[in-house]
């Protein structure tokens, strides 16, 4: 009980701002997409990026292609919208509400760009709740030795990281280490702090436990913003969305339970050992 309390203590103190994921995208259910251009542009082609958010258009031809309503807005009170014109060699990316209809088609020079919204019902969020779970009980048990937690927390943090790095990766048009660092979260902390843990584990230091609580508390903030991941079927993440949701599960779940282990330790073993 009293592990417990001291990990909630931790987690109240090191809170901080939820952070959005990288690029700013969240989980959600649909995700438009391009369907093509009728008839066909030689070298032009089109695909929804940045999880379905906005259109990227390339211009591989030889002549300027003209995208019908995506320039500025004009006239009384900007009801109206120009055309904005893709020089040759030109990629264009914009946001376009028309996107957002169930089948949407936008003017792209003398052919038509054609697209749907695809709706995926998300997984239950029970399961999920439950690995998680089971991961914060496994934390706990590595508790029993330092070794153990040192283990645990390089685990927990390769998976945040992971997690991270693939957020940032689905963004497309923003540089990768700003991004990175601002999917990161406490986790830039965290991280130098993992080899902290290490290090005194090798040296059999006492503060191992207490590292490892630290960290574990942290990467638990870390993750609390991508909890939406478990109810969500379309996730912002380089790869698949189950690789995705158990990566939170390990930051959550081992997380907590790194931190719950840790101050074990130190409660059963005394800060001296």
């Amino acid at each position: 009980m009293r592990a417990l309390l001291l990990t909630v203590v931790l987690l109240i103190a090191t809170a901080g701002p939820a952070q959005a994921h990288a690029g700013g995208l969240t989980p959600q259910d649909h995700l438009s997409r391009v369907t093509g251009i009728d008839p066909p542009l030689p070298g032009v082609t089109a695909t929804m990026v940045n999880h379905g958010t906005q259109l990227e258009i390339r211009n591989g031809g030889g002549t300027p292609i003209a995208v019908g309503g995506a320039g500025d807005r004009v006239g009384v009170g900007g009801a109206g919208l120009t055309d904005h014109v893709i020089a040759p060699g030109e990629t264009y990316r914009f946001r376009d509400e028309r996107t957002t209809a169930p089948r949407w088609e936008i003017p792209l020079g003398t052919s038509v760009l054609e697209g749907r919204v695809d709706v995926t019902p998300g997984p239950n969020p029970l399961w999920w709740l439950l690995i998680t779970l089971a991961l914060a009980v496994g934390g706990y048990l590595l508790g029993r030795r330092r070794e153990l937690l040192a283990l645990g927390v390089v685990v927990v943090t390769a998976g945040h990281v992971w997690h991270a790095v693939g957020s940032t990766l689905v963004v497309t048009g923003q540089s990768f280490v700003p991004l990175l660092l601002g999917a990161s979260g406490v986790g830039l902390v965290a991280w130098p702090l993992t080899v902290v843990a290490v290090v005194a584990a090798v040296r059999r230091r006492p503060a191992t436990a207490f590292v490892a609580a630290v960290v574990g508390a942290m990467l638990v903030v870390a993750g609390i913003p991508d909890f939406d991941s478990f109810r969500f079927s379309q996730l912002p993440f380089a790869g698949p969305a189950d690789v995705d949701r158990l990566l939170v599960a390990l930051t959550l779940g081992g997380g907590l339970g790194l931190a719950a282990g840790g101050f074990d330790y130190l409660r059963r073993t005394g800060p001296t050992t």
